[in-house]
């Protein structure tokens, strides 16, 4: 019985874990201001935003100053909708919130019924306006389409602003200490191991040479955030850049995919230099690189698989 007790407990401290690491770094804020046509603010109102893929709502209220505030909100689209007695219903279709990333949407309420509604259809403006940090997005796109030699994204961290390839004296162990998947990159001049790493909000970094651990490979991904400069207290270990990286989820509708990345010399062409003792030849290298993903609904709205 005392094993079966222990075992329980351990469980239960190991999901309590994995669920603080899931609503870690790399959630993201939406915040705003509920006024009406005069621009007075408007205490109570129900502002809710609700996931279009999984149909997972969170719901806030407006404060005495108008503002409302829905924090650790996981990257994904959504649909958001304000209420208010003596007010038309307010919904914003395609709001996308992007890792690591602070969206502002003010919400402009007009008298009338309840059961009307006014409908925004345009995407809300991307522009974090609340917080200094400089950071971009690389997406699953530019992941899956971009040529990726050895299919690791982590070497697409340099597509952003002030992140290149350094020197790894300060990092690389030797091939049998240091991850091959490795990537040193210094961020604004700073050091090639004072890169922060979080996947999925669990921190994603060998602790011998605090470089990164090998990310997922990229059709698993749904992005993954780079930020340069002011970025927020909690990244505080690290004088570089921090690099947010979220895998995707499964939604209410089952889905998944299926691939295979090949490199082959009898697709290659020569180049131009490429003799050997007089004999023009290719790249010798053979790589095949197999793989899939899939992902669904365990419960309708509340519990996913992928």
């Amino acid at each position: 019985m005392r094993i079966g007790t222990c075992t329980r407990i351990c469980l239960i401290l190991l999901v309590g874990l994995l669920s603080c690491a899931a609503w870690g770094q790399g959630s993201g804020n939406i915040t705003g201001q509920v006024t009406d046509a005069s621009g007075a603010a408007i205490v109570g109102a129900t502002i809710t935003v609700t996931e279009v893929g999984t149909g997972q709502t969170r719901t806030v209220t407006s404060g005495r100053d108008g503002f409302y505030t829905m924090i650790t909100i996981k990257p994904s689209s959504y649909v958001l909708t304000a209420d208010m007695t003596g007010f038309k219903k307010f919904v914003q279709m395609g709001v996308v919130l992007q890792a690591s990333q602070s969206l502002s949407i003010d919400i402009p309420l007009i008298v009338g019924s309840t059961s009307e509604s006014v409908s925004v259809n345009a995407e809300a403006v991307q522009v974090d306006t609340t917080t200094p940090t400089l950071k971009e997005v690389v997406d699953s796109t530019r992941m899956v389409e971009i040529p990726l030699n050895g299919r690791n994204a982590a070497s697409l961290t340099t597509l952003v602003a002030g992140a290149v390839i350094s020197p790894s004296n300060n990092a690389d162990q030797g091939n049998a200490k240091t991850f091959p998947a490795a990537v040193t990159v210094s961020v604004n001049g700073a050091r090639e191991n004072q890169t922060g790493y979080y996947l999925d909000g669990a921190p994603n970094i060998d602790i011998i040479s605090n470089v990164n651990q090998p990310f997922p490979f990229p059709d698993a991904l749904q992005e993954f955030s780079v930020q340069t400069s002011n970025y927020a207290a909690e990244y505080g270990q690290d004088a570089g850049g921090v690099v947010s990286i979220v895998t995707k989820s499964g939604t209410n509708q089952f889905h998944g995919s299926a691939f295979e990345f090949v490199r082959n010399r009898v697709f290659n062409t020569a180049n131009y230099f490429g003799y050997v003792n007089g004999v023009k030849t290719v790249d010798p290298l053979k790589r095949n690189q197999f793989g899939g993903t899939f992902g669904g609904p365990i419960r309708k709205d509340k519990t996913f698989i992928f």
